[in-house]
C-alpha cells in the first residue's frame, strides 16, 4: 500500500502540516523536528506526490524548451545539453517545436495559454512585430536562444557570430587564396542568416572584396536545396580561389555532393566551408572546414539562465554570449596548397 504523507505524520509524531514545510521549506522547521519527519520519510519509503507538491508551491517544476525544429545534430546537441541542465536543477524538461505552417508568434501564444510550465526557453529564428508583442506580455519567464530580445527585458544566449564569421574570414582570405565568396543562408528574414551575412560584409568590406549581391542566395539550410543550386551554378563557381561559404554544415555538404556529381574537385577546384561543426561536418568527404558552434552549452546555460529567473524575477535580465571556434579540416586549401 502507499506511503501517504498521514503515515509519515503519525511515525512522526507530528501534523501533516509540519510534515509539509518540512517537504517544501526545511528552513520553517526547527532541526530536531525536521530529523524526526525525515527519519520517517526514508524509514517509511515516502515519496511526495508531484502534482499536490506543485499546487503547494504553485510551480510544476517543469521548464519548456522549445525549438524551430527537432530534427539534426544541431537540435539534438541543445536538447541533451538543457535537459542534463534541468536534472542538475531538480527540474523536468519538456520539448516541443512549432508545428507545420506555425509562426514564431502562435507558437508562443499557444505555449501561454497552456499553463503547465513554470518558464520556457525558446528558440525564434525570426523576430517579427508579433512576435515583440506576445513576448512583451509573456506572463511566464522567458529565456530567448539565438535570438533577439524586444528592449533587452528577457535572459538570452547567443552565440557571437562576429567572432565566428571573422575567425572563418580570417583563415580563408589568409591562408587560402580566397578572392570571391558565395554565400549560402536561410531565408532572408532569419536571424541567423541576417547577423552571418552581415558579417561576412564587413570581413570582406575591409579586406576590399565586397560581397556583391549576385553572390548571395538566400534558401532553408537544407542539404537538398543546395544540392540542387549548386548543380545549376558549378559553371560560373568553379574557380580554385572561390570559395562557397554556407550558413550551415547541411548546405555546405550538399554543395560538395554537386561538385562530387559534376566532377569538381573539392578544394582543388572549389573551396566549400560550413557553419555549427555537426557530426556531418567530420564524414562528409572531404572532411569540412567549419565554425563550431557550442550547442550543448547553449541549451544548457539557457535552462540555468531560466530556472534563476523562476526562482527570482525581479533581478535584471543576463545576456550570455557564447564563444565559436574555427575548425580546420579538408574543404579549403591552406596556404593554396590542398
Amino acid at each position: 500500500m502507499r506511503v501517504s504523507i498521514v503515515d509519515v505524520a503519525n511515525r512522526a509524531e507530528v501534523s501533516i502540516s509540519t510534515v509539509s514545510r518540512v517537504l517544501n521549506r526545511r528552513d520553517l522547521v526547527n532541526a530536531k523536528t525536521r530529523e524526526r519527519v525525515e527519519a520517517a520519510i526514508r524509514e517509511l519509503g515516502f515519496r511526495p506526490n508531484a502534482f499536490g507538491r506543485g499546487l503547494m508551491l504553485r510551480r510544476s517544476e517543469v521548464v519548456g524548451l522549445v525549438l524551430p525544429d527537432l530534427h539534426g545534430d544541431f537540435y539534438s546537441e541543445i536538447i541533451r545539453g538543457a535537459d542534463a541542465k534541468a536534472r542538475s536543477m531538480g527540474y523536468n524538461l519538456v520539448v516541443s517545436s512549432a508545428a507545420a505552417g506555425e509562426d514564431s508568434h502562435s507558437l508562443l501564444e499557444r505555449l501561454q495559454n497552456r499553463g503547465l510550465i513554470d518558464g520556457v526557453a525558446v528558440m525564434i529564428s525570426e523576430v517579427t512585430e508579433d512576435t515583440e508583442r506576445v513576448l512583451s506580455g509573456f506572463r511566464q519567464p522567458v529565456v530567448l536562444m539565438d535570438g533577439v530580445s524586444p528592449g533587452d527585458q528577457h535572459d538570452s544566449v547567443v552565440i557571437d557570430q562576429e567572432r565566428g564569421v571573422q575567425a572563418l574570414a580570417s583563415h580563408l582570405l589568409g591562408k587560402c587564396g580566397v578572392r570571391r565568396v558565395i554565400f549560402l543562408g536561410g531565408c532572408d528574414t532569419n536571424a541567423d542568416t541576417q547577423a552571418r551575412l552581415a558579417a561576412w560584409r564587413r570581413s570582406l568590406t575591409k579586406a576590399r572584396l565586397p560581397l556583391v549581391d549576385e553572390d548571395v542566395y538566400h534558401l532553408d539550410y537544407e542539404f537538398e536545396s543546395a544540392c540542387r543550386l549548386a548543380a545549376d551554378r558549378l559553371d560560373d563557381w568553379a574557380d580554385p580561389d572561390t570559395c562557397v561559404v554556407a550558413a550551415n554544415d547541411e548546405m555546405a555538404a550538399g554543395v560538395i555532393s554537386a561538385a562530387h556529381a559534376a566532377g569538381v574537385t573539392v578544394p582543388d577546384e572549389l573551396q566549400v566551408v560550413g557553419f555549427d561543426d555537426t557530426r556531418l561536418a567530420k564524414l562528409i568527404r572531404p572532411k569540412l572546414t567549419t565554425v563550431r558552434v557550442p550547442m550543448w552549452q547553449m541549451g544548457a546555460r539557457a535552462i540555468e539562465l531560466l530556472c534563476g529567473r523562476i526562482q527570482d524575477e525581479a533581478k535584471e535580465p543576463r545576456r550570455v554570449s557564447l564563444p565559436p571556434a574555427l575548425v580546420v579540416r579538408d574543404s579549403c586549401r591552406a596556404n593554396g596548397v590542398s
